[in-house]
């Protein structure tokens, strides 16, 4: 089941993430790295110090173009 998610790609919870913790609906992260568990990865979320493993099912990809978070306007400038 394991999914393409490298390190350093900007994630956000999908609908189905969004259904199942809803504290984290509206995040946006970066991918930091794996996990000790096959179907999922480390997100260090937006305004947080430490990573949250989650599910690779729970995270979608963000589009460039949509992408809103701190360091992302330092990249297209």
């Amino acid at each position: 089941m394991k999914s393409n998610l490298p390190m350093g790609v900007r994630v956000r919870m999908s609908a189905l993430g969004a259904s199942r913790c809803a504290r984290l609906a509206n995040k946006t992260g970066t991918i930091v790295g794996g996990s000790v568990y096959v179907n999922s990865v480390s997100v260090l979320f937006d305004g947080n110090k430490s990573p949250t493993t989650i599910h690779r099912e729970y995270v979608e990809v963000v589009p460039p173009a949509l992408d809103t978070g701190r360091d992302s306007l330092a990249k297209r400038h």
